[in-house]
């Protein structure tokens, strides 16, 4: 499953990252928390472990078994179920962090926390309605943007940083993928896409209040 959502993803852009996840992840919790010098919370159930030196970066996915372990039974590749989602977009957020991350290294890009969260929504959104679109669930479609941008809490550990930077993703990816729907599956859809992943993040916040200016 992971390595046909990472394709997925990676072909809605046009952008492979050039490296497998199943080779940088970990399911692991207490390997996962070493790693991160035990500041991993113990309910968290995915993140993305960066290093960086003089000679690069190194980065590990963890994804927690469990929820790898109930994604797969249930297939939701070929049958996604709205009471999958959560499960669902949190896997999506992982490849999504690594996809960006591993594509902007190859190409000298540097990147924000900002920018990482602001992308992983709008994957989210994109994949999962392209997803709902090739099963012909129209009752995940309709309702796919309240689920996504409005149904959705934080974790009350997040420092008061780290939450304004999750809202501030929430709501600009929120603007961005309003107006997707009718296009999402069409070419010019995709290359609205192929584009905006391009971006800094500086155009892409100026992009996305030229959206709004023009609803």
């Amino acid at each position: 499953m992971l390595a046909e959502l990472q394709s997925f993803i990676a072909d809605i852009y046009d952008a492979d990252c050039g490296h497998r996840l199943h080779d940088f992840l970990i399911t692991d919790r207490e390997l996962a928390t070493r790693l991160g010098r035990n500041a991993l919370p113990g309910n968290i159930e995915e993140t993305v472990l960066v290093a960086e030196d003089e000679d690069g970066i190194a980065v590990s996915v963890f994804l927690d078994e469990a929820l790898l372990s109930r994604l797969d039974n249930a297939d939701p590749m070929n049958k996604l179920r709205a009471d999958q989602l959560p499960d669902f977009v949190v896997v999506l957020e992982g490849i999504s962090h690594f996809n960006y991350i591993g594509w902007c290294a190859g190409r000298d890009k540097t990147v924000t926390l900002l920018e990482l969260e602001l992308q992983a929504e709008i994957d989210k959104f994109v994949t999962t309605a392209l997803l709902a679109q090739k099963q012909e669930d129209f009752s995940l479609l309709r309702n796919l943007h309240r689920l996504l941008f409005d149904e959705i809490a934080y974790e009350p550990t997040l420092t008061r940083k780290e939450r304004e930077r999750y809202e501030l993703a929430n709501s600009y990816a929120a603007r961005f993928c309003r107006q997707l729907l009718d296009r999402v599956s069409r070419d010019n859809g995709n290359e609205q896409l192929r584009e905006f992943y391009r971006l800094t993040q500086a155009q892409k916040m100026s992009y996305i209040h030229t959206l709004a200016w023009e609803s």
